[in-house]
């Protein structure tokens, strides 16, 4: 039995009872959280630009941050580009992520990437990414790109700084389709969805130790699937973040935000949340920084949620609901520890503690843990391995209690200044109490990426 929304999709009858709350991704800074499986984007660009980090979606940086010289490759009166293109061949062996009838393929995956920066002034800078990717599917056209794919870390942020203060503004916008990062999905080939995120944030330098950064953001989420149509929805945040330098080594700091959550169908309750919590960043030695954030998380949902009971086989209604009136008070937290004992090995363990928005729930508490290096080998190879471990329990009247671990590991070989040579695997486990919703998956990618 299963838990769905909206129109009968029979395919997706397989579907686990929640989807997590994508795009919340900015929860570290913000205020709601995301997780990528601790492995992140996979793609021929997975080493090359700015954004695609182990754990997913940074914060869109302000433009000064990524004003580094030699990450552009042509220039053009006082605006700095990068083009790249890469393609990858992936080999997939249970692409809709199933307990039973899996199905296997190879996938095309070309990639265009752009970066830009443009100094306007020293003090007045606006940068910009776009890529370009799609997915073809060999003996599976049914799951072929609807349409062009944006990554995740196609942006435009403008900065301006005057005197002490620094005002960025920013947008980001994507189109995606893979599943494997909503850790509560199985069954499921593709989750073909819009995400667009605007805001604003200023940061005064107060003074010598004193920092406050205050701002708004607003993120929507459509869906291009009538079955993940309860999922659009838009979101509010305003945040502030004050921060005290103690030493130079060791900063202080308060996290606090408020975020308004309204989804377009009346299935789902809208909600509101908020959250506040000291963090900490302590750079403890030349080679090892720490960074630690704990606090209380409050969602409170408008109503209750009702949910329809589909059965499996049939895709009918059983003529059954499930109501979730659950809200949601905890602590949350997050670590991270960032270790480079030398200029050619870099490691990071990030461990924790979130409420994420549901689908078929309300919400779900998640716990993460992450492991990842980054290691030169040579003087043209490197190798990335990533190992997660996360566990999650849905709220409601049937609640999900599922384990996921995954292992992957890229080797990359640069043939040229230009040319880098690609090799990765995933692995990916997930077993849970509902049935029909474990899987397993075994993902290889070759990938050449040109970087002109």
């Amino acid at each position: 039995m299963k838990i769905l929304k909206g129109s009968i999709i029979p395919v997706l009858a397989v579907c686990s009872l929640a989807a997590s709350a994508k795009a919340q991704e900015y929860f570290r800074e913000y205020g709601t959280s995301w997780t990528s499986g601790g492995i992140g984007r996979l793609s021929p660009a997975a080493t090359v630009f700015e954004g695609n980090e182990a754990t997913g979606l940074p914060q869109i940086q302000p433009a000064d941050e990524l004003a580094k010289e030699d990450a552009y490759n042509l220039r053009l009166g006082n605006v700095d580009f990068a083009f790249a293109f890469g393609l990858g061949v992936e080999a997939n062996d249970n692409i809709d992520l199933s307990d039973h009838n899996r199905e296997s393929d190879i996938i095309f995956r070309p990639e265009f990437d752009i970066e830009g920066l443009w100094r306007i002034s020293e003090d007045n800078k606006i940068r910009f990414g776009l890529g370009i990717g799609y997915a073809k599917y060999m003996d599976h056209s049914e799951f072929d790109s609807d349409s062009v794919l944006l990554a995740p870390n196609s942006a435009i942020t403008w900065s301006v700084r005057h005197g002490t203060m620094t005002f960025t503004l920013r947008e980001r916008l994507s189109y995606q389709e893979d599943p494997f990062d909503e850790p509560t999905l199985s069954g499921v080939a593709t989750y073909r969805r819009w995400e667009n995120q605007i805001g604003a944030e200023v940061d005064w330098a107060a003074s010598e130790y004193t920092n406050i950064a205050v701002g708004y953001d607003r993120y929507d989420e459509w869906s291009k699937e009538e079955v993940f149509k309860s999922q659009d929805r838009g979101m509010d945040t305003v945040f502030i973040r004050p921060s005290y330098q103690i030493s130079p080594s060791v900063a202080v700091g308060l996290s606090a935000s408020f975020s308004w959550v309204n989804y377009k169908e009346d299935l789902q309750a809208d909600s509101t949340v908020w959250l506040v919590g000291p963090y900490i960043k302590w750079r403890i030695n030349d080679v090892l920084n720490l960074y630690a954030e704990v606090g209380y998380q409050q969602t409170n949902f408008d109503g209750t949620s009702v949910f329809q009971i589909f059965d499996p086989n049939t895709g009918k209604p059983t003529g059954g609901v499930i109501t979730d009136d659950e809200d949601s008070g905890s602590m949350y937290a997050k670590v991270e520890l960032v270790h480079v004992p030398t200029e050619n090995f870099r490691h990071r363990l990030i461990a924790s503690k979130t409420t994420e928005l549901g689908l078929g729930s309300n919400f779900y508490d998640l716990y993460h843990v992450e492991y990842t290096i980054d290691w030169k080998i040579g003087e043209n190879t490197s190798i990335r391995p990533a190992l997660f471990y996360e566990y999650y329990e849905t709220s409601g009247d049937q609640s999900e209690k599922a384990h996921r671990f995954g292992a992957a590991l890229g080797i990359y070989r640069i043939l040229t200044d230009h040319l880098t040579l690609g090799l990765d695997y995933r692995y990916l486990r997930k077993d849970s109490n509902l049935p029909d919703s474990d899987y397993y998956q075994n993902l290889g990618m070759l990938s050449i990426y040109y970087k002109f």
